[in-house]
């Protein structure tokens, strides 16, 4: 008798200290959680406000922030932002940021995306011949006005500096049925490769360039440097300075190939009566493949002739 109250004594104990473990832990356990809200550097917003449910779902949507009107883009040291989440939760904060935020009230506005990219992709398709996009990445600087859903787009306006480095600016252009015109301005940022002409060896001043001396590689266009060349031709070209192998060829390495040279003796082609003559003539100035240049024969006649190759003009 006395055993079996001792061993029900011993279980009340153990239930006891079972239910005193669990309530221990349970007031522990947000000590011990592993959830956190991670404050980003973005965030899309519809009304013009910010809410703790935009930041965190298990928060309320109460408002943090509201958006001072025009301002597309708002912009607020992330502190500020941690500091307004602590007065609604104990949750622990990550801030993730580079030390500010963003928060965007356009990101809902159907500003006709695809399109703006698409005229993106065409252009640069047209600028340059080799050209891998990955992505292109746009973003509206400044707002949108009430009636934009009135408006499609024409097209994109872009100057020669335009699509030169990886990012920068732009202009859209919109149209009404009535025929306004609206320009909004954008960011963009473009993640290609382009196909560029490299020294595939040490490349001496003077040297005249062959395809022996080149190579193509893909090149990130955030990399590239101005004024690359486009085209080359064996033999088209003379390096103006030593260019070190690896090097990206630009035209302020190289100069054009002077195929005749002032004072040279030159030959001469005039065709006359059908027939082909040809006499020896003094170039009277420098002139590469297809320009002009004057010739004066042995009897003191100036002529004007057009370069066909090295050496060699064809009067006209």
């Amino acid at each position: 008798m006395v055993e079996h109250n001792l061993a029900k004594v011993g279980v009340a104990s153990s239930n006891l200290v079972s239910r005193s473990i669990l309530i221990v832990l349970i007031f522990l356990s947000p000590l011990f959680t592993k959830e956190s809200i991670n404050i980003k550097s973005y965030y899309c917003v519809k009304n013009g406000s910010l809410s703790a449910n935009d930041i965190y779902k298990k928060l309320p949507k109460k408002i943090i922030f509201k958006i001072p009107q025009n301002l597309p883009n708002y912009k607020l040291p992330s502190i500020e932002l941690i500091e307004a989440v602590k007065k609604i939760s104990k949750i622990k904060i990550k801030d993730t940021t580079d030390g500010i935020v963003t928060i965007d009230t356009q990101c809902f506005i159907n500003y006709q995306r695809e399109k703006i990219i698409g005229g993106i992709k065409k252009e640069l398709k047209r600028r340059y011949k080799h050209i891998n996009i990955k992505n292109i990445s746009i973003k509206p600087i400044n707002s949108f006005p009430k009636d934009f859903s009135d408006f499609s787009f024409k097209e994109i306006k872009v100057s020669k500096q335009t699509f030169k480095k990886d990012r920068g600016n732009f202009i859209v252009l919109y149209q009404n049925a009535n025929g306004k015109k609206l320009r909004i301005f954008f960011n963009y940022k473009v993640d290609a490769k382009i196909l560029l002409f490299k020294a595939k060896n040490n490349i001496t001043n003077g040297k005249i360039l062959s395809l022996f001396d080149i190579k193509q590689e893909w090149v990130d266009f955030k990399k590239i440097p101005p004024n690359f060349i486009k085209e080359f031709k064996d033999g088209d070209f003379v390096s103006k300075n030593y260019i070190k192998k690896g090097r990206v060829i630009t035209s302020y390495m190289l100069k054009k190939r002077t195929l005749v040279r002032k004072n040279e003796i030159v030959k001469a082609i005039i065709n006359e009566g059908g027939v082909e003559v040809d006499f020896f003539a003094k170039a009277l100035n420098d002139a590469n493949l297809n320009e002009t240049v004057k010739l004066r024969g042995n009897n003191g006649k100036i002529y004007r002739a057009k370069v066909v190759r090295e050496g060699v003009a064809q009067i006209q």
